[in-house]
């Protein structure tokens, strides 16, 4: 299905691109949520990333597989230069600036919060390349082949990356859970 899109696509049928967004833009916005944690944020790089791929695509040759590489790899590319952009100057969000609180709904929503922080305190303690294997991974959908070609890693490196994040990730959490363990030690 993604193999004949990217082929018609590359042919000029219009129509070929929106099958091609339908099919990726999901996951390409997830991970560009990874990499902003701003909703508006990777939403409008979603609109760019597809919009660049939608412009250069006649120019790109391989399979499905390459293609997704590809669209991630700019997906990447656009991710690292918000981060710079906001480096050079930070923003903070709307609400932060109108003074709103964000009142807690339910009981179930604090708990998903804790959970929810627990985790990507977890995830922002990986070191850097970690951290975007597991991403690209887990966020997006990417397998080992299509992370290499993004990262523009060698397999086995992403592999060993992929192991170690995992692992580290474990031990995070363990130890966030552990931290923040409200019961007092058994004596």
């Amino acid at each position: 299905m993604l193999e004949d899109a990217v082929a018609r696509a590359r042919d000029g049928d219009a129509r070929a691109f929106d099958e091609i967004y339908r099919l990726l833009a999901g996951p390409v916005y997830s991970y560009l949520l990874t990499q902003s944690h701003r909703r508006e944020d990777a939403e409008d790089l979603t609109g760019q990333v597809f919009l660049e791929a939608m412009r250069g695509i006649r120019g790109f040759s391989g399979d499905a597989s390459a293609f997704k590489g590809w669209l991630f790899r700019i997906a990447h590319n656009r991710a690292v230069d918000l981060a710079r952009r906001l480096h050079r100057r930070p923003e903070g969000p709307l609400e932060e600036a109108e003074g709103l609180p964000t009142p807690l709904e339910t009981e179930e929503t604090a708990i998903a919060g804790v959970a929810r922080e627990r985790l990507w305190k977890a995830v922002e303690s990986l070191p850097e390349q970690q951290r975007r294997v597991l991403i690209l991974r887990l966020g997006a959908g990417l397998n080992s082949r299509e992370i290499a070609e993004v990262l523009d890693k060698r397999l086995g490196t992403v592999k060993a990356l992929q192991h170690r994040a995992i692992a580290s990730l474990a031990r995070a959490l363990r130890d966030l859970a552990d931290a923040t363990d409200p019961t007092p030690p058994a004596l």
